[in-house]
């Protein structure tokens, strides 16, 4: 097992090396914060799921570059802890220690940027305000950086938004006995409830483990004062301003630093084709996302701390990055729209959806995570119900049964396997379908079994396919691997 998880790990930074091409210690961050994809995926939750995972990588080595292209969110990781986010756990701690950095882009003004996820620290005459805190087991770490260049009491801390990688690193800065306001949108302790009511389902969209995930309210650290649209406090003399528009969550806002021109702007800003379209993660509101990115674009600010990766520099710079970005939000929501409008299938709406030509092309908008016609799918879950507009699946029988019917028309699974192997080179979109149907009409088939691996590799080489997409491709692929090797699909994730 631990032979297998160095190999893969290995196997990870040699790919990645060919891939960005990158030599120098400098660029340390990025190559860790690339390695978090991939490596993560063979950490991921559940000991069968895991080994599955692990042979299917080994057996195919061309799989871990091509998932890793897409990249991660710009910071250092490593899957001891990026499978850990919600934990405490003491190896995922003292990886966070080993690749925190701090970076001063202002007098009394730091980022730092912790594994998966950035927070931003604002030292003032009366104490600090903290914006964010990292996942639960970045929590030391933070509170060490903190300390390594101020140990003025900690007076405010800020949740931009309550996902695992920025409000749950709070328990450590407590134990020196500081007693902050915390202070978040009021939509925020509703989502640490969902959390706690489903943590099943948030565990398997996530690949952490389920006994990791809160369970009661002293498993986190609760905001002590909320607010509904714009709050200003005042601390040290100084001035945040805090404003909220629901973007890629509901309780998502900002915090603009006036008087030093500096914006945290959450996970408004991305430097790709941002984490709004993302089918394994509740609504995100294009719109308002698009809204936000214009009112931060009209701040003048100097320095930006975003959610993710580097501090981005210049007023001029930073104003063209965001309203770049809003533009092609709102192409995206208005083409949707229109395709709405004119009555058109779900399907034929999304799948029309692209960049207008003047983006296209621009590194900014690189789609990597999600693409384009995904983000255009939160649009329509956003105005339209559930139905995909077929009238068959309004009420559908069962999948298996399905699948099982259409196996037995084509004449068996060996005749229904081999006419999916002839539209492989020909249309592999929709060789997944007939890979899906075999493997739900018969998971023990290995015919089957083959023919999902076979496809999923394909699916996941196509360069028209993007991170979010090819993880569930290899998820499906290390089950049916399991399966060749007589496991039963894990339950626990």
């Amino acid at each position: 097992m631990r032979r297998s998880r160095i190999l893969i790990v290995a196997l990870g930074a040699f790919c990645l090396g060919l891939l960005a091409g990158r030599t120098s210690v400098g660029d340390r961050a990025a190559h860790m914060g690339e390695r978090l994809v991939g490596e993560a995926l063979v950490r991921a939750s559940g000991k069968r799921a895991s080994n599955a995972r692990m042979r299917v990588l080994l057996e195919n080595p061309s799989l871990l570059p091509a998932i890793m292209g897409g990249g991660a969110f710009g910071n250092p990781s490593d899957p001891d802890f990026a499978t850990r986010l919600f934990s405490r756990d003491e190896k995922a701690i003292e990886v966070a220690r080993q690749i925190t950095e701090v970076e001063e882009v202002a007098p009394r003004t730091w980022l730092v940027r912790l594994p998966v996820s950035n927070s931003a620290v604002f030292e003032t005459d009366e104490g600090l305000v903290i914006v964010d805190t990292g996942a639960a087991p970045a929590g030391p770490a933070l509170s060490e950086a903190i300390r390594s260049v101020s140990d003025a009491p900690i007076r405010v801390i800020i949740y931009t938004h309550g996902h695992v990688d920025h409000a749950y690193g709070t328990w450590a800065l407590l134990a020196d006995g500081d007693m902050p306001e915390i202070v978040a949108h009021e939509a925020l302790p509703v989502r640490f409830e969902r959390y706690m009511r489903v943590p099943g389902s948030i565990a398997r969209y996530m690949s952490q483990p389920r006994s990791d995930m809160p369970r009661r309210t002293s498993d986190v650290i609760w905001p002590t004062r909320t607010f509904d649209d714009r709050l200003e406090l005042t601390v040290g003399g100084e001035t945040f301003v805090l404003v909220h528009h629901r973007g890629e969550t509901d309780d998502q806002l900002y915090v603009w630093v006036p008087n030093r021109k500096v914006l945290a702007s959450a996970e408004y800003h991305q430097e790709w084709i941002p984490n709004a379209g993302n089918g394994k993660r509740v609504q995100r509101y294009v719109e308002e996302w698009s809204a936000a990115l214009r009112e931060m674009a009209d701040l003048e600010a100097e320095i930006v701390l975003p959610g993710h990766g580097p501090a981005l520099l210049g007023s001029e710079t930073i104003r063209q990055d965001f309203l770049l970005l809003a533009d092609a939000l709102d192409s995206i929501v208005q083409q949707t729209l229109d395709g709405l409008d004119q009555g058109l299938r779900k399907d034929q709406v999304w799948s029309r959806v692209s960049l207008p030509t003047e983006l296209v092309g621009d590194p900014r908008l690189r789609e990597t995570y999600v693409s384009v016609q995904d983000v255009s799918k939160m649009v329509i879950r956003q105005y339209t119900g559930w139905w995909d507009d077929i009238p068959s699946h309004w009420s559908p029988a069962p999948i298996e049964q399905q699948a099982a019917v259409l196996v037995e028309m084509a004449g068996g699974m060996t005749a229904f396997t081999e006419a999916a192997r002839r539209l492989l080179d020909e249309d592999v979109r929709l060789a997944s379908h007939f890979a899906d149907w075999a493997f739900y009409a018969d998971p023990q088939s290995p015919e089957a079994q083959q023919l999902v691996l076979d496809v999923y590799k394909k699916r996941i080489l196509d360069p028209e396919s993007f991170t979010q997409e090819k993880l569930i491709y290899l998820d499906q692929m290390a089950a049916a691997r399991a399966r060749q090797e007589g496991e039963a699909e894990d339950s626990e994730p």
